[in-house]
């Protein structure tokens, strides 16, 4: 049960939003798909990409993977970056902010290590020079970040390595000269001096000699070390495409009209809450808790139409004899408007009726009182208590009149109201019958529905009103 309620609900809230807001609905979606359309006529684009290497470890996973592409994206999104590359390529008509920000990407190839850097343009051949000057700037800057503290080292491993070698180099010369002057002393005391100083010399040299050969094992180390580390480089150049980007036209289309749909039914919910409706003849049935006696369609040929109101004079005969009300006041809701020439039209169809139902009902008794039956005649026959002549029944008859325009005084008892409603009414306008029904304490025999006129049709609805009117007339006057 509440399943079926849900589903009522929302086929109630579905025709209020829909059948109420759809022009709104339309331009907003009419609207959105303008917008992308607009936006899809942007020139054509060419993307040229480049592979390569940061020179990092391989990868060990997927987001290993990711982390080396977000690198390089840091770097090759950098404006400053962007601008150096576009003056490598000799590009002077772009700007390096939107390039950068627009035109640029760079993704993981799987899990390698391996990046791709791609460049968008609406030329080709400028696609593929900024690529791969770009590319080259993201080497550069690659190698300066991760070898620059190596080069930094090597260097000063090399300034002390030749220090110490121009140190080595006066020693030995001082020894060399101390040599000759020991061979060329005069007295024996100053030949051992002069020994002394060589000897002192040779161990200051041998010192000197033991600190390079660190250094250079250190150098050597350095180098080694150095020359195990990954090198950041470019696996492929970028060439110029011979193709256009794919046009996402389509696509962008699609999404704009989504855009406005879903924007319109938002905005018409909202009015809805704010303002409510209830739409259908059963949704208005169901609120004023009476039978929908019909729906006069205007839009339809003026047999059906005119066979459309008999069917509803037959159901307020029917309904108003059930009840033994003698009068029936059609009361409007919503619109207020004349309902003097309906009120017409249902009451002589309703005579019609009844006078047809009189005129069948005497050809019976007249028949069964004319034939024989247990040898009594017909001439002797007393007259037949159910029989009544056309006249009684037109005497019998209720009538069908305006709420309010009634002829004479009536009594409340014998009275019952039927409503006359577009089948779109607003929650307000139905709130003020609801108070008139209370205010007025007669029964309801049911609800007769229309379609309400907007601007554009009123006059289609005073010409249909107007056609049945002449139908009845002339029918009237040929009776």
């Amino acid at each position: 049960m509440w399943g079926e309620g849900g589903s009522v609900e929302l086929n109630e809230a579905a025709r209020r939003i829909l059948r109420q807001h759809w022009l709104l609905i339309v331009c907003l979606v009419v609207l959105g798909v303008a917008t992308a359309a607009i936006h899809a006529r942007e020139p054509s684009t060419y993307t040229a990409s480049t592979r390569l290497v940061l020179g990092t470890a391989d990868p060990k996973s997927r987001t290993e993977s990711g982390s080396i592409a977000d690198t390089g994206k840091a770097i090759a999104t950098s404006p400053m970056q962007v601008r150096r590359a576009l003056a490598d390529a000799h590009v002077t008509d772009r700007d390096a902010g939107a390039v950068a920000k627009r035109h640029v990407s760079v993704r993981a190839l799987g899990t390698s290590g391996v990046v791709q850097l791609s460049v968008s343009d609406k030329s080709a051949s400028t696609a593929a020079a900024i690529a791969n000057a770009l590319a080259q700037r993201l080497i550069s800057v690659r190698r300066d970040v991760t070898s620059g503290q190596v080069q930094q080292v090597l260097g000063d491993l090399g300034d002390r390595v030749d220090d110490l070698n121009s140190r080595i180099s006066e020693i030995d010369l001082e020894i060399d000269q101390l040599n000759l002057d020991a061979a060329r002393a005069g007295t024996a005391g100053t030949a051992n001096a002069l020994r002394a100083r060589r000897d002192e010399a040779s161990r200051l040299r041998d010192f000197l000699a033991q600190q390079r050969s660190v250094l250079e094992s250190e150098r050597i180390s350095v180098l080694s070390a150095d020359a195990l580390r990954p090198k950041a480089a470019i696996i492929s150049v970028a060439t110029a495409p011979k193709r256009a980007n794919s046009s996402f036209q389509s696509q962008e289309l699609i999404l704009g009209a989504l855009l406005g749909l879903v924007l319109g039914v938002g905005i018409a919910g909202l009015i809805e809450t704010l303002r409510p409706t209830l739409v259908g003849s059963d949704a208005l049935a169901r609120q004023f808790d009476t039978p929908l006696l019909g729906t006069v369609a205007t839009d339809s040929d003026e047999e059906r139409a005119w066979h459309t109101l008999r069917r509803i004079a037959l159901r307020l005969r029917l309904g108003g004899e059930s009840i033994r009300a003698q009068t029936l006041g059609l009361v409007p809701v919503g619109p207020d408007v004349d309902l003097g020439l309906l009120a017409a039209m249902l009451d002589e169809l309703a005579q019609d009726g009844e006078r047809a139902d009189a005129e069948r009902e005497l050809a019976a008794v007249e028949a069964v009182a004319g034939a024989p039956a247990g040898g009594v005649a017909a001439s002797s026959a007393e007259p037949n208590p159910h029989t009544r002549p056309t006249g009684a029944a037109s005497s019998s008859r209720f009538r069908i009149r305006a709420f309010g325009l009634s002829n004479g005084s009536h009594d409340n008892r014998s009275t019952a109201l039927v409503l006359v409603s577009p089948s779109v009414v607003k929650k307000a306008e139905v709130d003020d019958v609801s108070h008139l029904l209370r205010v007025a304490r007669l029964p309801l025999l049911g609800l007769i529905t229309y379609e309400r006129p907007r601007a554009r049709e009123s006059r289609r609805w005073a010409s249909w009103f107007i056609a049945q009117s002449r139908r009845w007339a002339s029918r009237s006057v040929a009776r």
